[in-house]
């Protein structure tokens, strides 16, 4: 069973939050398609109707909260059951954190390390645990961005609080092309998503991010 965080890419594009539990069959004498996937918010059963889908030998379901529900919520779980005996079950805890202000840091490669493709590294640290989404744009001139994810990466304890990492891997072409790039990292808490600084060819290694 398999409980994903809501992807960065749908709270940017779309303002909600998109949960996906996943099932799949290992045990050759546990038909999936007899499997009924349950969610619980806070400790307290979902009843709306969730969808379900089939997809190859793993069943989904996926559970949509908007942004002003999901900032409501502490913790999310869900529930593989069959013939009312609970199969396996996973659950997701939040950490909303202070409020205190990350500091948020986009690195590049030197040009002569680029050869195909170019990485960028989103790095952001704050004191306080806290979870924060992570999702990146590309955009030429006044175009309207659009949000997609990249790899993120767990929390990581460090000398001075935590960090979290997202890398984003783009063309070299693009990049010679003077394209934008662009981090955003939005709290958990539910506050107003900061944006980096916009990140190309003709900018320095590293920008700090400022609200």
């Amino acid at each position: 069973m398999e409980l994903n965080q809501p992807s960065p890419k749908e709270i940017f594009n779309n303002n909600q939050a998109m949960f996906k539990c996943i099932v799949t069959g290992q045990d050759q004498n546990v038909n999936v398609n007899q499997i009924q996937i349950t969610w619980k918010i806070d400790g307290s059963p979902v009843t709306n109707n969730i969808p379900t889908t089939q997809m190859g030998s793993s069943r989904v379901s996926t559970m949509t909260l908007t942004l002003t529900e999901w900032y409501k919520v502490n913790n999310v779980g869900c529930s593989a059951t069959k013939d009312d005996m609970t199969l396996a079950s996973q659950d997701l805890t939040f950490r909303k954190g202070d409020g205190s202000e990350p500091k948020v840091t986009v690195h590049i490669l030197p040009d002569e390390d680029i050869i195909d493709e170019v990485t960028l590294v989103c790095l952001v640290s704050n004191p306080e645990q806290q979870d924060y989404y992570i999702a990146w744009s590309e955009h030429i001139g006044q175009n309207t961005p659009i949000y997609t994810d990249g790899i993120n990466f767990p929390p990581e304890k460090t000398e001075k609080g935590y960090s979290v990492a997202s890398i984003y891997t783009t063309t070299k072409d693009k990049w010679n092309n003077f394209t934008m790039f662009s981090c955003h990292v939005w709290p958990g808490r539910g506050e107003k998503p900061i944006q980096s600084k916009d990140v190309s060819k003709a900018m320095s290694n590293s920008i700090e991010c400022k609200k």
